[in-house]
């Protein structure tokens, strides 16, 4: 039938397409003198097929026909059947990555796509690329998009050959495979009647694909060598004129890479890949499979086609031997059993009764399906529509934003009007995409994603003082996982101004968990290559500040700097091998590096650390007064020089930090251990007002009374608030450092340390009157009158009792307070005593957050001879602790360490 005729005349003509000379061939004219047919009939199925998809009608004069799928084949996707010019269809191309694209719809598959990337932009031809897998896992498809890659990236000419040989034809005679690959000359053997050129040549300026190349046998795979090493092929037959060739090379095997081939073979292919079965590929990426694979099908058939949701899960869930090949076979026939059974008709609706037998079988389903909206797939329908409309994670997100906005606005884009609630949307994205995903096959990327995001974590964990659940990395990496699947940006956002807004307030109402976001980030998208934009600052920095990442535990921060290659590494590895924990960090240097070199060195440190707490610098050799010069101006935190670094010496300092040593103790050990010389300084510009916090029980609890009173505080806020171990506080050497170090106007706390010239607040009273107007009078100097009252009202909705508990502990506060209740109650009736106010609030709170670090199993460790002598001298004590603590076990399930006995203990009886 000259239709068909027509049709296969285009598909030759446009596999050696040129669009810059789009000649006479693809015109009816052309076609007609071609095919020895009259003019105005070929012109009549020329626009049939047009109407049917097949072909694509350039509108120039003479207008040109354009074969559909052997351009979209060799080039890039069209998404229209006619176009005015030759340029408009070129458009098509702007912005087209098919590898990227393809790695997005697959998942699993994304390294290895980067790696083909990376493969084929390498100059000279590209790497040469082996892809290993099962039968029907892609790998000859994506060859395909590596050949469209190539032309649309114009890494070749549009008109270069792309070569395939399946060296499987060719199992039982090796010999023959190396002549067809090679060439071969006259005379080389028995049937050479004359020269021949083979593959190499025939591919020379594009593409030469092997597949099945495990049945080139080890003299085929020498010859290989040569291509490789020289760029030359020698036909059979010839050994002194080789032929200089130029192609990229693509290998695919279903076999194992090490019992077939050369070991010298395998070292000249960089890059591998393999690709996996549709067993280990997700759910989601089999469906964007099946949605390819129907749109295919519906423009062969020509008809709008009608999937149910039944058909659609059975076929995601179907997990075939054959993979690709048996999935595609599948739908075929669904589609061809569909159509028998409803020839007439203008369209067709495929259910589970056309489904074949081996697809009812194999399919896992679950028992019950919700009801949803049947799919419809017309000659409009693209694979990137239904792809996008399928994609929960998506609508996920953008309906997030939106709530999260709308609330933003609802609250006249005022971020403490609305805190609480986007906390609350925020949390229940990231529980959705945690908990609500099916997750019972840990994806190949998802395991990488979360393996490099805790790496990721450990990294800052050190510079920043960070303490991150299992949970939330696990949470943070889920929403990678599902972010990097999707493309949107900002112009996709209807609510932009809010959106700006709260970004805005998000950054200066969280400076430092925002500063943290900002490195995170960074380091996601060296590490991941993942892009994100604004909306994720967001959801990450109001997700890490609700779980109170930063916890600010104190820690002085210190740096070797020696000359030489490795030296000061390797002495901050062993300290910090010995000590178990990472107190040191370490800068190697040329010998003849200068003063200021090193001086930038540690300042761009401070700026990438949190060096508030103070900075120790210890140096191999060189003035510690030159390098003192240098940094008063540019560090805002104290400063301890030690000169003549050993390992014994920076075992003592990391040894000292750990313990929470002052600046001055840690001098003194030095000098004991070494003569050196040290030069402790601080930072050379006015104090910075502060208020301290502290507890009795321990760091952690005034850490979240100071988050507590940053809330309340003005976002541009001039008096900061640093929360201070209590112990320390009673050491006059220690507060000598802090007063030289800020200009403290008072003390907010659950025992009052006694610090001569410094006012005091106890925390339980800081609502009462009295604790107000004590407050206002440390901030009158500060703020104006409306500043101040804007605090007094923050104030009273931060420190209710529940409100503290909330802040100290992700449990729930109600039932919290209810079982400490019991304990207390316990307590009093065992002991026959009645606890103060006072005593009672310090206990509520530090027992709430006794009983979440007990439940994520982390130690407050005491020291053990001072411990055993407390245990033993207050025996009694501890004993009657223990046992009103019954409630707290039973409910918690959790065990009572001697150490926290004791410290309720000393609440109680301030015993020594």
């Amino acid at each position: 039938m000259l239709k068909n005729d027509v049709l296969a005349y285009l598909k030759k003509q446009t596999k050696t397409l040129d669009l810059d000379h789009l000649d006479k061939r693809f015109t009816a004219g052309g076609i007609a003198q071609a095919l020895n047919a009259k003019r105005n009939t070929v012109s009549l199925y020329l626009n049939q097929l047009t109407n049917e998809h097949k072909l694509v009608k350039v509108q120039t004069r003479p207008v040109r026909f354009i074969h559909r799928a052997q351009f979209e084949k060799s080039n890039y996707a069209l998404k229209k059947d006619t176009y005015a010019t030759v340029a408009q269809l070129e458009q098509e191309n702007n912005n087209q990555d098919i590898l990227k694209s393809f790695a997005q719809i697959n998942p699993s598959l994304k390294e290895s796509v980067e790696r083909v990337r990376a493969a084929v932009l390498y100059p000279n031809n590209g790497l040469p690329l082996l892809i290993t897998g099962e039968s029907g896992t892609g790998k000859s498809y994506l060859v395909g998009l590596i050949n469209r890659f190539c032309r649309t990236n114009k890494l070749i000419k549009t008109t270069a050959p792309f070569v395939t040989v399946n060296c499987a034809q060719y199992a039982d005679n090796p010999e023959l495979l190396t002549s067809n690959l090679f060439g071969y000359k006259k005379g080389a053997f028995t049937g050479a009647d004359q020269d021949h050129d083979g593959a190499f040549v025939e591919a020379n300026g594009g593409i030469l694909f092997l597949d099945e190349v495990h049945r080139l046998g080890p003299k085929g795979q020498e010859k290989l060598f040569t291509y490789l090493d020289q760029g030359l092929v020698y036909p059979v037959g010839e050994t002194s004129h080789g032929k200089r060739v130029s192609v990229r090379l693509c290998f695919a095997t279903t076999e194992e890479v090490e019992n077939n081939f050369l070991t010298t073979f395998m070292r000249r292919i960089p890059v591998k890949i393999s690709l996996p079965p549709l067993s280990q590929r997700s759910r989601e990426e089999r469906l964007n499979l099946i949605y390819t694979l129907l749109c295919n099908e519906q423009r062969e058939i020509a008809k709008p086609i009608i999937v149910s949701d039944q058909v659609l899960e059975m076929l995601a869930n179907y997990l075939p031997v054959g993979n690709i090949g048996d999935l595609k076979n599948a739908v075929k026939l669904t589609i061809a059993r569909a159509n028998a059974d409803a020839k007439k008709a203008n369209k067709l609706t495929l259910t589970a009764y056309n489904l074949p037998v081996d697809v009812l079988m194999r399919s896992k389903t679950e028992s019950y399906l919700s009801a949803k909206k049947p799919l419809q797939i017309t000659d409009e329908t693209e694979p990137a529509d239904l792809i996008a409309r399928s994609f929960p994670e998506k609508k996920i997100f953008l309906h997030s934003l939106e709530r999260l906005l709308t609330t933003y606005e609802q609250s006249n884009n005022h971020l403490p009007n609305c805190e609480s609630k986007l906390k609350q949307i925020v949390y229940q994205l990231f529980d959705t995409l945690l908990f609500e995903k099916n997750a019972s096959k840990q994806l190949p990327l998802l395991s990488y994603v979360i393996e490099r995001l805790k790496h990721l974590f450990e990294q800052l964990q050190n510079a920043y003082q960070l303490q991150v659940s299992g949970n939330a990395i696990y949470a943070i990496s889920y929403y990678l996982f599902e972010r990097q699947k999707i493309q949107w940006n900002i112009d996709e956002v209807r609510q932009k101004n809010a959106l700006h807004s709260l970004y805005q307030e998000v950054r200066q109402r969280y400076p430092e968990v925002y500063a943290y976001v900002g490195k995170l980030l960074l380091l996601i998208k060296n590490n991941l290559e993942i892009e994100l934009n604004e909306v994720d600052y967001i959801f990450l920095s109001i997700y890490l500040n609700k779980l109170e990442i930063i916890t600010k535990t104190g820690l002085i921060k210190a740096i070797v700097l020696a000359h030489g290659y490795a030296t000061a590494g390797s002495i901050a590895n062993v300290v910090n091998r010995l000590l178990n924990a990472h107190t040191l960090d370490a800068f190697d240097m040329p010998i003849n590096v200068s003063t200021q070199q090193i001086a930038n060195k540690i300042i761009d440190y401070s700026e990438n650390n949190d060096v508030s707490h103070g900075l120790i610098i210890l140096v191999d050799m060189g003035s510690l007064q030159e390098i003192e010069k240098l940094f008063p101006r540019q560090l805002d935190a104290p400063l301890l020089l030690i000169n003549n670094v050993s390992t014994s010496l920076a075992l003592t300092v990391g040894e000292s930090i750990l313990q929470k040593r002052s600046f001055r103790e840690i001098g003194q050990l030095a000098q004991q251990k070494s003569k050196i010389e040290i030069k402790l300084t601080y930072p050379a510009k006015r104090r910075q007002q502060v208020i301290l916090t502290t507890c009795y029980s321990g760091i952690g609890t005034a850490t979240h009374v100071a988050r507590l009173l940053e809330r309340c505080m003005p976002s541009s806020s001039k008096i900061k608030i640093i929360p201070y171990d209590y112990q320390a506080l009673k050491d006059p050497h220690k507060i000598k450092v802090v007063n030289k170090m800020y200009d403290v106007i008072g003390i907010v706390g659950t025992e009052n340390p006694e610090i001569p010239g410094l006012d005091f607040i106890h925390l339980e009273k800081i609502l009462s009157d009295k604790g107000t107007a004590k407050l206002q009078k440390w901030l009158t100097k500060s703020f104006t009158v409306p500043e101040i009252k804007l605090i007094m009202n923050n104030l009273v909705k931060n420190f209710s009792l529940e409100r503290t508990i909330n802040m100290v502990t992700i449990l729930d506060a109600p039932k919290v307070i209810e079982n400490i209740t019991i304990f207390l109650q316990e307590l009093e009736r065992r002991f026959s005593i009645s606890l103060s106010n006072q005593k009672k609030f310090t206990l509520y709170v530090h027992i709430s957050y006794l009983i979440e670090r007990l439940i994520r199993k982390e130690k407050n460790d005491l020291d053990p001879e001072y411990a055993k002598t407390y245990a033993h001298k207050y025996a009694t004590d501890l004993k009657i602790i223990k046992a009103a603590f019954s409630v707290i076990i039973d409910n918690y399930n959790v065990k009572i360490p001697v150490s926290e006995l004791i410290y309720i203990d000393q609440i109680i009886f301030n015993h020594q």
